[in-house]
């Protein structure tokens, strides 16, 4: 997932409600995804639903990296 070390992630969960919000969205992402991988047909509005998690959680990450190069 990220590439910060678990104790200043652990600092921002706490310290930070923006990153905050951002971690649980983008685990609540990472769990629709795994349900979607799970269908053994994805239909085309699957394929592109896939596609739109995979963005949001991409500028969740990029933004939650951005918080941690700021304040960590």
């Amino acid at each position: 997932m990220l590439k910060l070390k678990d104790e200043l992630i652990q600092k921002l969960l706490k310290e930070n409600e923006e990153f905050n919000q951002l971690y649980y969205e983008h685990m609540s992402l990472e769990q629709d995804l795994e349900a979607l991988y799970s269908l053994k047909y994805f239909p085309p509005e699957v394929e592109i639903k896939i596609k739109e998690i995979k963005k949001r959680k991409l500028k969740c990450k990029d933004r939650m990296e951005q918080i941690a190069a700021e304040l960590g």
